[in-house]
């Protein structure tokens, strides 16, 4: 994500961060595609790739299509030193789809919000899917990877607006044959809108953020609603982490506020034209981005308190892109 905001800042230095990062993920590629989440770097060079800790990260493949994709686009990396690392992970992604219904079956833990308890087919990873394949295949001139993009839209479409969503305003976070996961995503409706996924859903996802949030002038929240002690699934929640419990209410990913999505909102509303709500999202983060604020992983959703660790690359991402989303020059690279 830094990277990409490099390419649309003309940022040299950062940009030459993401070309050397997609050349150790390709490098690193596993033998059935895999694309490492994660690799530690000592002395110059890669020494251990991981794929994922307790389950497999399946937005590790999706963001690196994505990214090798716009520094093609960009002209920072060459269309031909990726053509059979990007087939690999497109055919790994159509492998791990495995029943040709057009979705991804994802386990808990399996995306950036690696500690939150929803699971199935998430929405995030059909809206990454998607996207990356529209870019990927307009890229590298495959047009079954076009295709197959608008077939996972009109799926997106067809199985994450059920009937009382028309109510709820804003699309499934997840579901699986035995449960709906009926929360607020942000970080999924803010691609949804920026990508022209399944448009109408994007369009009603920033309806409702500007509804309940922006025009109340509060940041949404990463996940809404909270989840309290005593709801059905504080008892999963409290129980699934990695290095101690993050997840109290309004914390972490259970209502944190987190710069990286609010920054990915930001240009999901300037390419939407909503410069309204575009300066009222401004306005709001700009009030927590002073005194001490060194570039904690989020805010508290209450108290606006920076908390986690800090000097978090992608948090200052986040305020890069809410600067860039004012200038529609710089959301050309976005669009297939």
């Amino acid at each position: 994500m830094a990277g990409i905001a490099g390419l649309l800042s003309h940022d040299s230095a950062v940009s030459h961060g993401l070309v050397r990062t997609l050349e150790h993920l390709r490098d690193l590629q596993g033998a059935e595609g895999q694309i490492a989440s994660n690799y530690e770097h000592r002395d110059g060079r890669p020494v251990r790739a991981s794929f994922g800790s307790l389950v497999p990260r399946l937005d590790a493949p999706l963001w690196y299509l994505i990214g090798a994709a716009q520094g093609v686009r960009a002209g920072a990396i060459s269309l031909a030193d990726y053509r059979d690392s990007v087939r690999r992970t497109v055919a790994l992604l159509d492998a791990l789809e495995y029943n040709g219904r057009h979705l991804l079956y994802v386990p808990v833990g399996g995306d950036w919000a690696d500690e939150y308890i929803y699971e199935g087919y998430v929405l995030h990873e059909q809206v990454l899917r998607a996207w990356a394949l529209r870019l990927a295949g307009a890229t590298w001139q495959e047009p079954s990877w076009v295709a197959k993009a608008a077939r996972i839209e009109e799926t997106i479409a067809a199985s994450y607006w059920p009937p009382d969503a028309e109510a709820r305003g804003y699309p499934l976070a997840a579901f699986t044959p035995a449960r709906a996961y009926e929360m607020f995503d942000l970080a999924t409706c803010s691609l949804l809108s920026l990508s022209g996924v399944a448009p109408a859903l994007g369009a009603s996802a920033l309806d409702f953020i500007g509804s309940r949030f922006m025009e109340r002038g509060e940041l949404p929240p990463v996940f809404h609603p909270v989840i309290m002690e005593g709801d059905p699934d504080w008892p999963p929640l409290s129980r699934y982490h990695l290095h101690g419990f993050r997840n109290r209410p309004h914390e972490y990913h259970n209502g944190g506020i987190w710069m990286i999505w609010i920054g990915w909102l930001a240009l999901a509303l300037g390419r939407a034209g909503r410069h309204d709500a575009l300066r009222q999202l401004r306005d709001a983060a700009s009030a927590r981005l002073v005194g001490s604020y060194a570039f904690e992983e989020y805010f508290h959703g209450r108290t606006g308190e920076p908390l986690g660790t800090p000097h978090m690359a992608y948090s200052a991402t986040g305020i890069v892109f809410l600067h860039l989303a004012h200038e529609p020059s710089s959301l050309s690279l976005l669009a297939p």
